[in-house]
């Protein structure tokens, strides 16, 4: 069996302690900070600008490049060593393109400030129509020889320039604020929705009160009479209905029906009427009886309805207008479902013949 070193028995090294900040330094040491020895070194004389370089546009920025290592230049200084310079992109003798004349076409480089602001004016008049929202050539020439003097009013007293820049912030975000608060909408509070699961709530009906009964009219006096009560109306017992001896009499023989009484039928819901006592039964036909009680007609209203609808015929043919179902239910004053059931069965019978009338023209 092997036995371990010393050497694994040792404890490693202690880490070296970090480095100690000063206190001084500490951005919570004060509130306010300190302004003593702090102002902004002027800028040297190497690296001031001329007017003419500032008229002139500034070249394009190149990208960071990161420091090559020793294998890099190595190979850098191989590939020198093969090409001494970059292959043409065109040959000089290559019809069309001449060798001196740039790629891109002349640059044109305003000769001064003032040209360069008027090419700018003019391209804004093409665009805009309106004058008043161009700018003028002295807003130009304002914006051109504003020299920022930000490094020299911070190098006076760079405490108060500290102060009357944080009064400037808290003064904007306090009126920013106040904005805001005013422009605000202001939303209502709605109900929030029921749930899905839970079923629609019926509102419940109102009960109908059921209308009380009219008050009878009290007399002053037990002396004075009470009104009569005005008699039942009877429906279907007037005398436009049954009168039928008061209408011409038009109607054709009965004697035609000889032999043809079968047309003389008509369909209605309902039982029959019970004409066996009719005092009028007499005038009809049996057939027209039938008819009569299928109807729900007594006899009297059924010959007033009869005599209408002939009389009627006869004043169509006097004007020479044929005589159409809608015509016998307005001659009629009965139901008009039972005037075209009268209409159709003297139909069939042929009873609106014009030989039937020839006689009354």
């Amino acid at each position: 069996m092997s036995r371990l070193p010393v050497s694994s028995l040792i404890s490693p090294p202690e880490p070296k302690p970090l480095g100690s900040f000063n206190q001084s330094l500490s951005p919570c040491a004060s509130q306010e900070p300190s302004f003593e020895n702090n102002t902004l070194p002027p800028i040297s004389a190497d690296r001031k600008r001329t007017q003419s370089e500032m008229d002139l546009p500034s070249p394009p920025v190149t990208p960071n490049k990161k420091p090559k290592s020793s294998l890099e230049d190595q190979n850098d200084r191989d590939a020198s060593t093969v090409s001494a310079k970059d292959p043409l992109l065109f040959a000089p003798n290559e019809a069309g393109v001449a060798s001196d004349q740039p790629l891109f076409g002349p640059q044109l480089v305003p000769s001064s400030t003032a040209e360069l602001v008027a090419r700018h004016i003019e391209s804004r008049r093409r665009i805009v129509k309106d004058e008043r929202k161009i700018p003028a050539l002295a807003d130009y020439q304002t914006t051109i020889d504003c020299v920022p003097k930000v490094g020299t009013l911070y190098n006076r007293n760079p405490y108060a320039y500290y102060i009357q820049e944080r009064h400037y912030l808290e003064t904007t975000l306090s009126k920013c604020q106040r904005a805001g608060s005013q422009t605000a909408p202001k939303f209502q509070k709605i109900a929030p929705a029921p749930p899905k699961s839970a079923p629609a709530i019926s509102k419940p009906r109102p009960k109908r009160t059921p209308k009380s009964t009219p008050k009878q009219r009290v007399h002053d006096s037990f002396g004075t009479a009470t009104p009569t009560p005005k008699p039942a109306r009877v429906i279907g017992t007037n005398r436009d209905d049954t009168d039928y001896r008061s209408l011409p009499d038009y109607c054709p023989p009965i004697e035609t029906l000889r032999g043809n009484t079968k047309g003389l039928k008509a369909d209605w819901k309902g039982q029959m009427l019970d004409l066996s006592n009719d005092p009028d039964r007499h005038e009809l036909d049996p057939a027209e009886v039938g008819l009569a009680a299928t109807l729900r007609l007594s006899c009297a209203t059924y010959l007033c309805s009869k005599r209408r609808i002939f009389e009627a015929r006869v004043n169509a043919l006097h004007i020479g207008k044929e005589f159409r179902k809608t015509d016998a239910q307005q001659a009629c004053k009965i139901d008009v479902n039972k005037a075209s059931k009268l209409w159709t069965a003297y139909d069939r019978v042929g009873w609106f013949k014009p030989e039937y009338f020839r006689q009354y023209l």
